[in-house]
């Protein structure tokens, strides 16, 4: 928000003024200007106002974030009762009060106070007057909130080119690590978790959008008002069992009054792989299976005149030479992203209407080879929503809101996972794509062309509809209770799934050649057929469907006498999820109450007691009690800093809560019982079946119980600057373990879980922004910061003969590997050294460090190595943007580090084994000419359990700085607009998923795996507001 001194007004703004109006009309105005007394003129017509608001009114004009008027907010004198007033079309409102003090300022869903020193003030809304929204329909002005909060508003979050809105949020949330999670379209849903990873189980945060438990994947961007990350114990309790791990809240967009707008949004995009493994060519490949072959000690298995001709090429049949990952995938896919929205309303009805349209086409090349079917992988989806808010009387307000999306995707009929598996194991030298006969090519070990996979074995066409309904009664109750309200909202849910298939087998051939051992002729060839090739066989398949109910009401009392506020609410809150399958149905209780107290507007205190239930415990375990404390000191309003020309802003907060955590299978308080065994009798073996014990049951199940506190503040500095910064602790107990450290295995079944595990989570985080402006040159420059590290206190841990084998006190995921001492030089070497029992020991394979002395390598060798791999302790992102007469950059990078990495995927970075191809990253391996000089071990054909397992070889870092986003736009200006009877016009040109800076470089860090690659992608497009 601004206020601003007249002097800093230009023309356009004063023209709002009555008396400036009124000067400009007399013909004064043209004289003086003229003369070079407009300056003076100006001081002297305010002073003139001035003098007229101390006769009792004040005059509070209120601007948008773009300086045009704002209409119908509502401005309110504190401190005074019944001094309300609205703004008007040119959006100034008249108070009856003193021209000094504090006034409210409210207008959808911002609200802000502000101090006023005159007569004539100028209010500017901006994001930061939104009020924070703290789940259930609770929201505060952001003066108020004593919690940690974070929030991003939807224009920057449409600035992305994303599917899945939660690709979106990539560093834009302060304490919110965003991980990517694959490449296809329909599984982008990257992981996530607030404040690192504080259990030794399922981190799952939960998210609410519009106060209802519901997927963030399944919406579309441009339906998304705001996210809001809550992450302290005083903003969670609220949540009683289900707020340990963290909430995310949604809020959709909504209707304006008096007001009718239209935006069109239109993009083309087109995706490339972002970074993909390469593999060696025919002849290469060659050599290094019978370097391999020989270091095991075995005979070549490629002879010279077969390597002769892999390299010259001449013999495509017999010898060839195929770029798997070239004929199989193309350069490029597609996307294209079309939306359409419409925003308005009347004087006692507002609206939002929007519908979405999003495809991809995937890279998969020869897709269109049967004229029956095209197996291209693509990815269609439709959203829709409505929202509307329809005051029925001026004291009931009724809200509804219906969304949904219907998807549908295709793949080929191997699946994209059979084609990669594929790509990721069969060598260039394996097989041609097709042979002479026209036949697939392949091999009796060989029987995954990855071509013909992707070409000849039909189409899997799943798809999905999701419906979303909510509606929400508020009611005013002051004429019982000045202050009172209530409010009752429900919410039904529903998704269903189904497959439409059109699957088939192919034939494939090899053919091995015999060669004329003098001359190296080939003097025979011998064809051997596989597979069938069959006709496209149909089916369809139920995919289950899920029903989500929800019930929650309140009623809210919000009073104030001199300068002290009180708002207290109660709460009861239900919701039920019914899966298809059984203990696939879920229900969960919560009740709470809540009270906030602001003396002055500048001391602050919240509590919330909430007891919560959940149906996964057992009928005398599942409610528990979950109270929060939290205080708020607003510095900046001290009579000391008031006229601080260094600190605008500064609000020191404190905080401490409980919460929980209910994640788990369900019924584990139940003995588990399962068919099995039995016997056969008579002379025809009828079975009789049995019935075996499962686990036992867990006695006293609990949930997890989470305690957190918060301490941190806000600052704004010269008025550019502004910060966040917190640190945080928190001990979570009673989290399921296993009891093998407590229970025998000759027990004879499953030994149950036990509610005994303990970790403690810290940290600090830390948000900055500079904003400033230089004529038309606008810039900004901002980032953030997070730090969390945890330690795994208690997990009932077996019996370890050496503290460094153990779990316990070292963070959740914690990486263990065995140490190495470089590679065996020879057989000397061996004999010198401790026996490693993993399998046979040659030179160039790993030699370990004996880490307790007993002359053997084994398991009991292991120690602690790096961080734990897949939550990284640093999450930290930066911003920066500039614009001049419309034209604008913005640029986004993100990076992560305090992260191990596990690189043990199949033939990228273990190659060869189980025949499968190997990649460039071998180039550094072990053989006796490189023993000095060698990174890696020896090449082998076999399994070799010494040399590929956990070590430190193949445990490396996984920090890395990515530039997520670049855009490049233009705005056209409002002159331009106004001719063309539109409000705004938008061209743009965007990058997404760019770089990497990283220490694994021939994939990308954040997909390691066997899986379609993760895309860059570029977009072109264009944003029309009417």
């Amino acid at each position: 928000m601004e206020k601003y001194n007249i002097e800093q007004l230009s023309d356009g703004t004063l023209s709002r003024f009555p008396v400036w109006r009124a000067f400009v009309r007399s013909g004064l105005y043209k004289a003086c200007k003229q003369t070079g007394f407009r300056v003076s003129l100006i001081a002297m017509l305010m002073i003139a106002h001035s003098a007229w608001g101390q006769t009792g009114n004040v005059q509070i004009t209120v601007l948008d974030d773009k300086g045009k008027p704002v209409s119908g907010a509502r401005v309110e004198a504190l401190g005074s009762s019944n001094i309300v007033s609205k703004s008007n079309n040119e959006g100034v409102a008249v108070l009856n009060t003193d021209s000094t003090g504090l006034i409210k300022v409210s207008y959808s869903n911002m609200e802000n106070t502000f101090a006023i020193d005159s007569s004539d003030e100028v209010i500017r809304l901006d994001n930061s007057d939104k009020k924070i929204k703290m789940g259930y329909g609770f929201e505060k002005s952001p003066d108020q909130v004593t919690a940690s909060v974070d929030v991003v508003y939807s224009d920057e979050l449409e600035t992305n080119s994303v599917l899945d809105p939660a690709e979106s949020l990539f560093g834009q949330l302060s304490g919110l690590t965003v991980l990517q999670n694959g490449g296809e379209p329909w599984n982008r849903n990257p992981d996530m978790f607030i404040r690192g990873k504080g259990t030794l189980n399922n981190s799952s945060m939960l998210v609410l959008v519009d106060g209802f438990e519901r997927d963030l994947s399944s919406l579309s961007l441009p339906e998304i008002e705001s996210v809001s990350v809550l992450k302290d114990g005083a903003a969670l309790a609220m949540y009683g069992q289900r707020g340990a791990n963290g909430v995310i809240l949604v809020t959709t967009k909504r209707g304006e009054y008096n007001s009718f707008n239209v935006d069109v949004s239109f993009e083309q995009g087109f995706n490339m792989p972002f970074r993909t493994p390469e593999f060696l060519d025919a002849y290469d490949y060659a050599m290094a299976v019978n370097e391999a072959s020989a270091l095991d000690g075995n005979p070549f298995v490629y002879s010279e005149y077969d390597l002769e001709d892999f390299r010259n090429g001449t013999q495509p049949s017999f010898f060839p030479d195929v770029d798997w990952w070239g004929e199989t995938l193309r350069d490029y896919g597609t996307s294209t992203n079309f939306n359409s929205s419409f925003r308005g309303g009347g004087e006692s009805i507002k609206y939002f209407v929007s519908l979405n349209y999003q495809n991809e086409r995937g890279l998969f090349d020869n897709t269109e080879l049967d004229d029956r079917y095209n197996s291209q992988m693509k990815y269609d989806r439709f959203n829709f929503r409505t929202n509307l808010d329809i005051d029925l009387t001026k004291t009931t307000k009724f809200m509804v809101n219906v969304g949904g999306s219907i998807n549908g995707r295709k793949e080929p009929g191997a699946r994209v996972s059979g084609v990669m598996n594929a790509l990721y194991s069969v060598p260039s030298a394996a097989f041609p794509v097709e042979t002479f006969n026209g036949v697939w090519g392949g091999t009796e070990y060989y029987d995954n062309n990855p071509v013909a996979l992707v070409s000849s074995t039909g189409m899997r066409q799943p798809h999905s509809r999701e419906l979303n309904a909510d509606g929400r009664i508020i009611q005013d109750l002051s004429a019982w209770l000045e202050g009172l309200s209530a409010e009752v909202a429900v919410g039904y849910d529903n998704d269903v799934a189904y497959w439409e298939n059109k699957t088939r087998d192919f034939l494939y051939e090899s053919i091995a050649v015999s060669r004329n051992p003098e001359t190296g002729a080939i003097a025979d060839t011998t064809v051997a057929r596989y597979g069938s090739e069959t006709d496209l066989n149909f089916s369809d398949n139920f995919g289950g469907q899920r029903r989500h109910a929800t019930l929650y009401g309140k009623v809210n009392y919000d009073t104030s006498w001199g300068e002290n506020e009180l708002t207290t609410s109660v709460m009861y809150h239900q919701d039920k999820r019914v899966n298809d399958g059984q203990y696939n149905t879920f229900l969960h209780q919560n009740a709470m109450a809540s009270a906030s107290y602001a003396y002055r507007n500048r001391y602050f205190i919240d509590g919330v007691l909430s007891y919560s239930g959940s149906s996964v415990l057992p009928e005398d375990e599942r409610f528990g009690i979950f109270p929060a404390l939290s205080a708020g000191w607003l510095v900046s309003r001290e009579d000391f800093l008031k006229n601080s020309r260094l600190i605008d802003y500064l609000k020191l907060r404190a905080s401490w809560g409980m919460s929980g955590n209910d994640i788990m299978a369900p019924n584990l308080y139940d003995q588990g019982f399962y068919s099995g065994g039995g016997y056969f009798f008579t002379d025809n073996n009828n079975n009789a079946g049995g019935i075996r014990e499962g686990h036992l049951p867990v006695m006293g199940l609990t949930y997890e119980n989470s305690v957190k506190t918060n301490v941190g503040f806000d600052i704004e500095l010269l008025d550019h600057l502004s910060m966040t910064v917190d640190a945080f602790y928190e001990k979570r107990n009673d989290i399921l373990v296993s009891t093998n450290g407590s229970v025998p295995s000759l027990i004879g079944v499953g030994r149950a879980l036990e509610n005994v595990g303990g970790v403690e989570n810290k940290g600090i985080e830390a948000s900055v922004m500079w904003e400033d402006q230089i004529g038309a040159f606008s810039y900004h420059v901002g980032g953030n910061f997070s730090f969390a590290r945890n330690e795994i206190v208690e997990m009932n841990e077996e019996f370890k003969p050496y503290d460094y084998l153990k779990e316990t006190g070292n963070p959740v995921g914690q990486q263990f590997g065995l140490e190495t001492l470089g590679f065996f030089a020879d057989q000397a070497d061996i004999d010198n050294s401790p026996r490693q029992l993993f399998s046979e020991v040659r030179p160039g394979d790993v030699k370990y460090k004996d880490q307790n002395g007993d002359n053997v390598i084994d398991e009991l060798d292991v120690v602690p190595m790096g961080y734990a791999g897949g939550y990284p302790e640093i999450y930290y992102a930066s911003n920066i943007g500039f614009e001049f007469k419309g034209f604008g950059v913005e640029a986004l990078f993100q990076g992560i580090a305090n992260q191990t990495l596990y690189l043990n995927t199949k033939s990228v970075f273990w190659p060869l084994r189980g025949q499968n191809t190997i990649s460039t990253f071998s180039a550094d391996r072990w053989t006796p000419e490189t023993a000095e000089t060698a990174t890696l071990p020896r090449l082998s054909l076999v399994e070799n359990a010494n040399n590929y397992r956990k070590n430190d070889i193949w445990l490396t870092s996984g920090d890395y700085l990515k530039l997520r986003k670049v855009e490049v736009y233009y705005n056209f200006s409002d002159r331009l607009m106004n001719k063309l009877n539109m409000k705004s016009a938008k061209l743009f040109v965007r990058g997404m998923n760019l770089l990497s800076i990283d220490m694994v470089d021939v994939v990308d860090p954040e997909e390691t795996g066997v899986t379609y690659p993760t895309l860059s992608s570029y977009h072109v497009g264009i944003n029309l507001g009417f």
